[in-house]
């Protein structure tokens, strides 16, 4: 017969890609050999003089500092700043190597390089956030060389200036994950020009939210409380400021929960302009004031239809205070304290749209098109806009996802061409319906990847900003999110974010660390887009505790992580192992410890049913890892003298409702303690829900030569008290293998429980349909009859698929046979093996038109009442004119069109989507009806690019329920 060739399974074996995709990564500019070429910027006790002129902008001085600084930390001695003008810098030559550093139509210094022909900026000037680094020979008189940082403003100079201190070897994460700077002996320069910008999205950045208490606890033992009693001051706000601009950000959403920006430090307005940061207000706090400063200085209520003249003099105020400031304005408006307004209308808040415009168009003196200004459409606020609202088209629509990272909007008609843009406002943490998310890190990075590309793609290019809730654990998220951001080009290739990874990695934690870290945070992204931790509290549990061996085999992926997580962790130098474990590490082994307590509650309640004495065991070891999540939280907060206390206080155990419980509680366990001496042997099967002795013939599901390997067949002997007795495990066939045939069970102990592995020698089993019995035979005359039904059925030999067993057939999406070339396939994306989807910028397609998908498929089982269901990602109907659609056909039926999700008016969610998101997946089923034996061909057709196919299984009537489907059947190829 034909080469059987075995691919992923759903459960128990997850595929790390490493395609070889490219991610754009960008050539050094540094090389660090003593026989370097170039320009020497560093040397044992040598560190450049950094030159900057005194006309430039104080952002700039200050950051040729933090660059002196940075070469400090690789070099061992500091670089040295030189504040002079054009006439004293080339008039003084120095044996030192010297960086020029400026910003273009600022600085008399690169000013005058241009001016002289020294300097070519033809490629940077008069651009966006843009810069370049060059060696230049004989910049003046006397001096062979420098090395010079243009920028084509601020930010492009400081871009560029970071960019270095990166290169070098100083991690923008220097301080926010304690990333050791890479110890240098040499640094030089290379002598090819460098070029940067301008950026893909051109306000970029992060939104500080949910920061309670975590963020807060940790900032108020930190810095000096404002007379307003918060604690995020300047001091607070440079070290976010810094993180930002090395990310090569540019926009910051303060956060907001018990906290002024402007007011808690009368330097952090002014700070953030000098630093080149543009500051802006959530999408509820409309013209530069916070929510907070409503309840101090609002006269009257937030109420735009009774108290309009309160309400205008409140947001005047916020305009005339930040007028001097880098501000990008948050119009619209909602009702008090981020709900639903009860009195706005459609026509009313175009009213105030239209002061807020009026009154920011005379209060800076400005017309509209120079004032950056958004419109937050978040919650219901889309609905309004769907119902034909009219705004000037100054506005940046900034659309925003549903909280659990699927973009609800992409534009559509005019809105693509509107002069302020559009822009996504997106989700990393989250506090409201289903549940809060706000603990640690559980984002997908490949989802990422895919929404945002298809954001960008679309059209939505003026601002990104991320909702990174106290930013401390979202470390990675929030790199991959601002890199996506500046370069978009970088990662076109679906594969990029696993090349990003290896690349990110590598610069945090070393060459040698890169590939396994790369492959443990995908591993990790995969394993919670299943579940997010707070939503595993649900009931019944999610994972099926008896079909598949869903949970075990979900709980054992975690283990495993756990186990390359530490092996990793223990090769890294100790300055390394600090970083690798608050941002690699914590996240795995916090993480596999609360899987560890809802796995084995629900696996302890189905031992208890059975009366096993290791339902103690289990039950003890929840315990055990609900203080070993106590204890892994307090290895945190103790880290580098406790520098990090606090960031692990969040709740996260116990949910019951959206809202986070006020302390973490264990779930409730189930235990033995009744005596059955008089029964001490129990036998259970696999997927089976009876067991020996209450019933005495049991029957394992068929096992056939097509059984995917992760469903391998077994029974468990085990002791329902405490006790001893021995066992024996005879076949009566000799094709029939069985592991530890023969034992001794003591309870209590360890060995409690055995398992016996059932397996057939296929070269001798008959062909067809037969069985097998298995007799368990226990001391005290106990005896159990298992019937193993056994199925060793031929294809034709031609025949390449996948093949039915078990009464299913289960299909990753990237496993066609035909028809992918006008597809993209984004490897580890979801639940289990990729995603398949049409390009971002694809048409829609009417039903059963446009490329196909074609899979292959053989069944044994004739029946009259098939059923196909398609797994998709929770992706909305981004475009409400266009709905998510799919249309498919078996043996070139008829065809079925389905739209997975309902549309709606915009103001809310669809139905179906809680769901959905808890469970990572749009779980759709259709009736295929009669379907005979034999070869089939299924057609699929994707009709929009704005969702995503995981996974399709055919039930020929053995599908049993779970989360995540049967695993993947066995394809002949």
């Amino acid at each position: 017969m034909a080469f059987v060739r075995l691919l992923s399974l759903a459960i128990g074996t997850l595929y790390f890609s490493g395609s070889g995709a490219a991610y754009k990564k960008k050539p050094s500019a540094f090389t660090f050999s003593a026989e370097g070429t170039g320009y020497q910027l560093g040397g044992p006790h040598i560190a450049p003089e950094i030159r900057v002129a005194p006309d430039d902008l104080p952002g700039v001085i200050r950051v040729a500092n933090d660059l002196a600084a940075d070469f400090g930390k690789v070099l061992g001695v500091n670089g040295t700043v030189v504040t002079a003008d054009w006439k004293t810098s080339s008039q003084k030559t120095s044996s030192r190597p010297i960086i020029v550093i400026g910003t273009i139509g600022q600085s008399s210094l690169v000013d005058n390089l241009v001016t002289s022909a020294k300097l070519d900026v033809a490629a940077v000037a008069k651009k966006w956030e843009t810069y370049s680094q060059q060696v230049l020979q004989a910049p003046w008189a006397g001096q062979d060389s420098v090395f010079v940082i243009a920028g084509s403003d601020l930010r492009g100079t400081v871009f560029g200036a970071y960019e270095v201190s990166e290169q070098i070897g100083v991690s923008p994460w220097h301080y926010w994950a304690d990333v050791p700077p890479t110890k240098r002996q040499y640094i030089w320069a290379s002598s090819t020009v460098r070029t940067e910008g301008p950026p893909s999205v051109k306000y970029r950045g992060i939104f500080l939210n949910d920061e309670a208490p975590a963020l807060t606890g940790w900032g108020h033992a930190n810095f000096k409380d404002s007379q307003y009693g918060s604690a995020f001051v300047s001091d607070f706000y440079k070290r976010i400021f810094d993180l930002v601009l090395r990310l090569k950000g540019n926009y910051v959403w303060p956060a907001m929960w018990s906290s002024m920006f402007y007011l808690d430090d009368p330097k952090n307005g002014p700070m953030a302009t000098e630093y080149g940061i543009f500051m802006g207000t959530s999408h509820h706090e409309p013209m530069a004031r916070a929510d907070k400063e409503q309840s101090r200085f609002l006269k009257g209520s937030w109420d735009w239809k009774g108290n309009r003249a309160g309400v205008q003099s409140f947001m005047q105020e916020g305009a005339t205070r930040s007028k001097n400031w880098s501000t990008i304005y948050t119009l619209g408006m909602r009702g008090s304290g981020d709900a639903a307004s009860a009195t706005l209308t459609s026509s009313a808040l175009e009213e105030v749209i239209k002061w807020q415009q009026a009154t920011l168009t005379k209060t800076l003196g400005k017309p509209l098109s120079e004032i950056p200004q958004a419109w937050v459409m978040y919650k219901e606020v889309p609905g309004y806009w769907q119902k034909g609202m009219d705004v000037s088209d100054d506005v940046t629509l900034l659309w925003s996802d549903d909280n659990r990272g699927n973009i609800r909007r992409i534009p559509i008609g005019k809105e693509i061409n509107r002069s302020g843009g559009t822009g996504m406002y997106y989700h990393f943490d989250y506090v409201g319906d289903p549940r809060n998310y706000k603990w640690i890190n559980t984002i997908q990075l490949q989802k990422t990847w895919e929404q945002m590309s298809l954001a960008y793609d679309r059209g939505v290019d003026k601002i990104w900003i991320a909702n990174v809730g106290d930013l401390k654990a979202l470390e990675l998220p929030t790199a991959h999110f601002m890199a996506l951001a500046w370069d978009r080009a970088s990662f076109d290739d679906p594969g990029s974010t696993t090349e990003w990874l290896k690349d990110w990695s590598a610069r945090q934690f070393g060459d040698d660390a890169a590939d396994s870290t790369a492959s443990i945070m995908t591993i990790y992204g995969k394993l919670l887009s299943r579940m997010k931790y707070e939503d595993l509290s649900r009931t019944p549990f999610a994972f099926s505790a008896v079909n598949y061996d869903e949970a075990e085999l979900n709980y054992k992926e975690w283990t495993d992580l756990v186990a390359s997580a530490q092996a990793v962790y223990e090769k890294l130098p100790s300055a390394t192992q600090i970083s690798f474990f608050e941002v690699v590490l914590h996240p795995v082994l916090a993480g596999k410890t609360v899987y560890e307590i809802y796995t084995k509650t629900a696996l302890g309640g189905k031992l208890a049913n059975e009366h096993r004495v290791s339902a103690n065991q289990f039950a003890r070891d929840v315990q055990t890892a609900f203080q070993t999540d106590k204890d892994i939280a307090k290895r945190f907060h103790t880290l580098l003298n406790g520098k990090w206390n606090h960031f692990m206080d969040q709740t996260h155990i116990g949910y019951n409702n959206w809202q986070e419980p006020s302390s973490n509680s264990i779930p409730k366990q189930t235990t033995v303690t009744s005596s059955v001496k008089n029964a001490l042997m129990g036998v259970s099967v696999q997927y089976g829900t009876s067991f020996f002795p209450t019933t005495a013939k049991l029957t394992l599901p068929a096992l056939s030569r097509f059984t995917a390997p992760s469903e391998q067949r077994w029974l468990d002997v085990y002791a329902r008290d405490n006790g001893t007795f021995s066992y024996t495990i005879t076949s009566d066939t000799p094709y029939v293998k069985i592991t530890n045939a023969k034992s001794t069970i003591t309870a209590p102990g360890a060995g409690s429980d055995i398992r016996s592995i059932v397996t057939v020698d296929w070269t001798a089993a008959p062909a067809g349909s037969s069985s097998a019995t298995l007799t368990v035979a226990g001391s005290a005359s106990a005896t159990a009859t298992v019937i193993l039904p056994i199925e060793n059925p031929t294809v034709p030999a031609d025949f390449k698929g996948h093949i039915e067993a078990s009464g299913a057939v289960s299909l990753e999406a990237e496993h066609f046979v035909a028809g992918g070339n006008e597809y993209v396939v984004v490897p580890d994306y979801g639940r289990t093996l990729s995603g398949v989807k049409l390009p971002t910028k694809s048409v829609s397609y009417a039903p059963g038109k446009g490329p196909a998908l074609t899979y292959s498929f053989y069944t044994f089982t004739a029946t009259s009442s098939a059923s196909l269901t398609f797994y998709l990602s929770p992706s909305e109907n981004a475009n409400p004119t266009s709905p998510n659609r799919y249309t498919f056909a078996v043996d070139g039926g008829a065809q079925t069109t389905v739209q997975p999700v309902p549309l709606n008016d915009g103001s809310s969610q669809p139905a179906g989507w809680s769901d959905a998101v808890v469970k990572g997946s749009y779980v759709k089923s259709a009736s295929l009806g009669k379907l005979a034996a034999g070869k089939h061909e299924l057609k699929v057709w994707l009709l929009e690019p704005t969702m995503v196919l995981t996974k399709l299984v055919v039930d020929v009537g053995g599908v049993k329920t779970s989360l995540m489907g049967p695993p993947e059947s066995m394809i002949i190829s």
